[in-house]
């Protein structure tokens, strides 16, 4: 009997327990975003979050690099001068590669020049330097033409040296003594008459004059 009484008891004393313990909650949901919602994302990439369930993917692209404008100053060689030093460097180009098996690149014969200048920029040389500067691309164009198969190879040589001549037997006030000197060597007077071989002879006595 007397453990009958002792399980009614611990049955009441259950029951009780059950009755005051506390329900478990639920675990809540996230709220539902409300308004507008942004976030960046590591590549720079804004996702934008619009109340009602629309997307929109925004990329910020870097703004473009300032343009660097040169001003040159009131000493610089004139449009003029710029132009001769262009179709000179053209000239140049044109015998280099047609004898080296190496081309030579407008940007790098115009970064020589700029070099042999002092300067960054052909807009920026100086009027003091261009007769020097001529006088530097010229000697570049020789140097090529001095080549051995400088003759064979290039379609410009034998017009370029004869181009050399004159002016160099002008500059100095010595046609003249050019035809007596080609007279008394080959027997003829013009240049177009002369083989290759001579008219180098002719260009290096030319040049060898002051």
């Amino acid at each position: 009997m007397e453990d009958d009484k002792d399980d009614d008891k611990k049955k009441k004393v259950v029951e009780l327990f059950k009755k005051n313990a506390k329900p478990k909650s639920k675990p809540r949901k996230p709220a539902a975003p409300v308004g507008n919602v942004i976030h960046v994302n590591g590549d720079g990439a804004v996702v934008g979050q619009i109340a009602g369930g629309d997307i929109h993917n925004h990329h910020n692209e870097k703004p473009p690099r300032p343009r660097v404008v040169v001003a040159p100053g009131p000493d610089v060689i004139s449009e003029a001068q710029k132009v001769a030093l262009l179709n000179l460097r053209g000239e140049w180009i044109a015998v280099h590669d047609s004898v080296k098996q190496k081309k030579l690149s407008i940007a790098a014969a115009q970064g020589r020049i700029n070099k042999q200048a002092g300067v960054t920029s052909y807009h920026l040389i100086k009027a003091a330097v261009y007769d020097s500067l001529v006088k530097w691309i010229k000697q570049q164009i020789a140097l090529v033409h001095a080549m051995p198969s400088a003759p064979v190879k290039s379609t410009v040589w034998r017009s370029s040296r004869i181009k050399g001549i004159q002016s160099r037997c002008n500059e100095l006030g010595i046609q003249d003594k050019r035809k007596a000197y080609m007279l008394k060597t080959f027997g003829k007077d013009s240049l177009t008459l002369l083989s290759d071989d001579d008219v180098e002879k002719v260009y290096r006595w030319a040049m060898g004059k002051h």
